[in-house]
């Protein structure tokens, strides 16, 4: 089997396949009746997202097998979480059916941490489908907790917002790495975002 390399997402990658992507992880939602962007955006709406924030992607033998996108604190966003200084967010945020269940995605999570802690955050957000009781489970398995409820403008459901505190930086990752996972994320590039 081949590792998985975590990585930044970087302006030659193709838009068009991380939009692929995102439509099949996001399917069950859609087949659920639930209307998540990240299901039916073009692939510009995905640049644009990448472009307010901060890309990773997994990719394996280069094939993109899952992806997150990391903004810094959000002062126009309906979330009160969001809002907050010193709390990330995370949106995007999908892997590969095929791939699920095998850490690609609490690996994706790690990273967004490790930038979030990078960037001086305190805490890391994001939000689900309240019906989604599967993604909600997951999330508070990792350490989540919920933050709030609410229905975010232009959206037909209710979410949950889920926060997690997180450790000021350190200057390695190896600690808690997993077998087969290559991590590409240093706090030595970039600017601070939010």
């Amino acid at each position: 089997m081949h590792p998985v390399l975590l990585r930044p997402w970087q302006g030659k990658d193709s838009a068009e396949a991380l939009t692929a992507l995102l439509h099949r992880a996001f399917a069950p939602m859609a087949r659920m009746g639930l209307d998540c962007a990240s299901a039916r955006q073009q692939p510009a709406a995905t640049e644009a997202r990448l472009a307010s924030g901060q890309g990773f992607v997994a990719e394996v033998n280069g094939q993109l097998v899952g992806t997150l996108t990391v903004y810094g604190t959000l002062p126009r966003s309906d979330a009160d979480a969001y809002r907050e200084p010193g709390v990330a967010s995370v949106h995007q945020f999908a892997v590969e059916p095929d791939w699920q269940r095998r850490g690609v995605g609490d690996a994706l999570l790690r990273m967004a941490e490790r930038w979030a802690q990078c960037q001086g955050c305190h805490a890391l957000a994001l939000d689900t489908p309240q019906q989604a009781r599967h993604l909600l489970t997951y999330y508070l398995r990792k350490g989540y907790i919920l933050a709030e409820s609410l229905r975010f403008t232009g959206r037909s459901y209710q979410s949950l917002v889920l926060r997690k505190s997180i450790a000021p930086a350190i200057h390695t990752v190896q600690a808690g790495q997993q077998p087969g996972m290559v991590h590409a994320v240093a706090c030595t590039s970039g600017t601070r975002h939010g």
